[in-house]
């Protein structure tokens, strides 16, 4: 006796609708996918609230929140190799349209392409199974933490498109699967017909005819796969995980063909999906594949019969074979999986002049591991529900053969543990789809048969108030405000004044891409150019206590063309250390260079002392280096300038440190109580001095009266040139003869290097 499979597990099949209702069902589509992007642009508009403070503009230009999005916007100026990616183009083609500039698009542009892929999920649901029931999965994928991070306004970078584009691109070929295609629950239910496999009968049931009959070369779907194939031959232009996506998709639709292809259609359905594959694969050559289908289609039954010839279609797949592993894209997977695999030192060169230079990538937040407990609260606050969501979207593979395209973004999520917090933005509407689809099919089941028709809204109002109106104030928690202060964009924007267009400008390379828009100079370093010599040469620069060091190893490297790579072109570790040494060695005469350089220090770098000066200090000789300590205070402290204690405030404890630095608005206060104890008592005894220092810690303070932010670190990160060219008197003679003094705001100051 066999077990009947309950509804709740039986796909349905997509039933013939009369133009009057297929009119309908499109009237219905547009207004719940209106409905969705707008609750989820509405819900991420709680944000700006977190932006009415006047030191998040410029004048009146919105400060951007992601280092990234200023490469576009420079780029859209017309500045550095940015100009003419997609990127860039898209923001200039708005602003041109919208009568503004870059910049505010890129401001206000993230929520709503963010509201976008609320959508495109919403009409994922609906193709999956209910169109109401995808209000919620897409409102839950938009609002997801580890989405949410990545695109709040100011966001304008290209963690934007990783997640539409591969739900938009596979869309139409997830349909066209699911309409012609069995789903693996039918596949179980094939293989119980076998007598030796009887027992998928007891847990499946019994054998059905496939519901899903048609024709899968009709000319419409041919038209819709071609052009989602081009779009998706597009994509690799916007980012370097394209690629990858594409090819498993090809690999994938020709998987299901041969898997999951009801009985005598399998030749016919590999036939179809070349008209994706092969313009996902080749381009605009591709795209004749679709338009050879289309002809088929019709009086062409012979050119059916020539083409789904099985020596025809293994040819025509040998070629897709062939296009999948063409060019250099396995040695690009290699090298990119290194990139995340975080080696212990960064290797450049060959034999004898290989050189190791530290590592960069732990120091980058959105690339560290992350333990899998925090991956599941990437995906919702409630870890619970992602679980829940994890194990409902393995029933709706189960259940739904086009989920399958959804493989890659769920893996991709999962692997954040490995690949780095970036990455858990792909779980999202795995998460969501997987609590949505689910509870709407449980919900038609228990359900009245007056209310099954609502089940798909009541699935959508059950989850928005369980888990979306709960978590509303988490969108404005989650607001991090701009990436650079407004002095210190200031502070770029002189440049473009006060130095020559062709200046080479040091600074830290967090900073590099803000100061291409606001400066329009080259700068040593930036968010491509951060590894390797361009990581190490400014760090080394910063974080020594040697202004003279400092000036010979900039002046040194403009003599090779401000290029990083070739200051150690063709040495090795004991090599590369030996120049720095004799860089370092007062009896090096002065380097001359060529052209002129300008040093930016600000406050800001300050935060990152500690990762400056362990990429500063590194040892091409022992490849190891030695940090300086950092720390950012997140108590309340209460200072006393005259006494010099700092003491945690409700606490009778002070400390007594070595020096306390406060920026205000009005200009910067500095008392370095070491020093001022001993210039006032030059012919103090060694026990006298032993015994003063014995009462100071070896911590200096810094206050922003500004931000309110406190730092504390040691005396190897307050004697470094990026905190003394802030703190001291431009004309100390420990740094006039090396460095000038060109603009000064407090928070931010420009040097030009001597």
């Amino acid at each position: 006796m066999s077990t009947r499979v309950p509804k709740i597990l039986d796909p349905q099949a997509t039933p013939v609708l009369s133009p009057r209702e297929r009119r309908l069902a499109i009237f219905r589509g547009v207004f719940w996918l209106s409905v969705t992007m707008f609750l989820a642009f509405g819900l991420r508009m709680l944000e700006w609230l977190q932006w009415d403070d006047p030191e998040f503009r410029l004048g009146e230009e919105w400060l951007l929140a992601t280092h990234d999005a200023y490469h576009w916007v420079a780029g859209a100026e017309g500045f550095s190799f940015g100009a003419g990616h997609p990127m860039a183009e898209l923001l200039r083609l708005m602003a041109e349209a919208l009568g503004t500039y870059p910049a505010a698009v890129a401001f206000w542009f993230p929520p709503i392409l963010a509201s976008l892929v609320a959508g495109i999920v919403a009409a994922w649901g609906w193709a999956l199974g209910s169109l109401e029931a995808g209000v919620s999965a897409g409102l839950i994928t938009s609002l997801a933490p580890g989405f949410l991070a990545r695109t709040l306004l100011g966001f304008y970078d290209t963690d934007l498109v990783t997640l539409f584009f591969p739900l938009f691109m596979t869309l139409a070929p997830m349909c066209w699967v699911m309409h012609y295609m069995l789903a693996p629950v039918h596949i179980l239910r094939l293989l119980s017909a076998w007598p030796k496999f009887a027992f998928f009968r007891a847990l499946f049931g019994d054998p059905v005819q496939p519901p899903r009959l048609g024709n899968p070369l009709r000319w419409q779907w041919v038209l819709i796969l071609g052009l989602s194939g081009l779009i998706s031959w597009w994509t690799q232009e916007w980012h370097s995980v394209f690629p990858y996506l594409i090819r498993y998709n090809a690999a994938l639709l020709g998987f299901l063909c041969l898997c999951l292809a009801p009985p005598g259609r399998r030749s016919l359905l590999l036939l179809g999906a070349l008209s994706y594959v092969l313009p996902a694969l080749a381009g605009p050559p591709g795209i004749l594949m679709s338009v050879v289908l289309i002809l088929v289609v019709g009086r062409k039954a012979h050119l059916r019969r020539t083409l789904t010839d099985w020596k025809v279609l293994c040819a025509l797949w040998g070629i897709v074979l062939l296009l999948m592993v063409q060019g250099e894209i396995l040695t690009t997977i290699i090298n990119h999986a290194n990139a995340y695999l975080k080696l212990s030192a960064d290797t450049r060169g060959a034999g004898a002049a290989t050189l190791n230079y530290p590592p960069l990538a732990q120091s980058i937040i959105e690339v560290q591991d992350l333990p899998f407990s925090a991956v599941l609260s990437y995906f919702h606050p409630w870890m619970e529900a992602s679980l829940l969501g994890l194990i409902g979207f393995c029933v709706v593979v189960y259940l739904r053969p086009g989920a399958l395209f959804l493989l890659p973004l769920a893996a991709l999520g999962l692997l954040s543990t490995k690949l780095g917090g970036r990455m858990v933005m792909f779980g999202a509407p795995i998460v969501a789809l997987g609590l949505s689809l689910p509870l709407f099919w449980l919900l038609r089941r228990i359900l009245i048969p007056q209310l099954r028709t609502t089940a798909g809204i009541l699935t959508s109002i059950v989850l928005t108030l369980v888990l979306i109106a709960p978590f509303t104030d988490l969108i404005s928690a989650m607001s991090q405000g701009p990436m650079i202060n407004r002095r210190h964009a200031e502070a770029l924007v002189r440049l473009r004044t006060m130095t020559p267009s062709d200046s080479m400008i040091w600074l830290w390379w967090d900073w590099g891409y803000a100061e291409h828009h606001f400066g329009g100079r080259p700068a040593i370093a930036d968010g491509a150019q951060h590894a390797g010599p361009s990581l190490y040469l400014p760090a080394a620069v910063f974080a020594t206590d040697n202004p003279r060091f400092a000036r010979q190893l900039i002046r040194y490297t403009s003599e090779k063309n401000n290029i990083p790579g070739e200051v150690f072109k063709g040495l090795n570790g004991a090599q590369a250390e030996a120049l720095m040494d004799r860089l370092r060695s007062p009896d090096t005469p002065l380097v001359k260079g060529k052209g002129r350089q300008f040093v930016v220090v600000s406050y800001e770098m300050l935060r990152l002392g500690f990762w400056i000066s362990h990429y500063g200090s590194w040892n091409f000789a022992t490849n190891t280096a030695e940090a300086g300590a950092l720390s950012i205070v997140p108590q309340a402290l209460a200072y006393q300038l005259d006494s010099g204690l700092v003491q945690l405030e409700g606490s009778a404890t002070s400390i007594a440190p070595a020096s306390i630095n406060v920026f205000e608005e009005t200009g910067l206060t500095c008392r370095n109580y070491v020093q001022e104890w001993f210039d006032n008592n030059r012919n103090a005894t060694r026990e006298d001095q032993q015994a003063f220092l014995n009462t100071r810690r070896n911590v200096n303070f810094f206050f922003n009266r500004v931000t309110g932010e406190k730092l504390a670190m040691d005396a190897r990160l307050y004697n470094s040139l990026m905190a003394q060219l802030l703190l001291s008197d431009p004309q100390d003679p420990r740094f006039s003869p090396y460095f000038k003094l060109i603009y000064d705001n407090v928070f931010a100051r420009v040097y030009e290097v001597r």
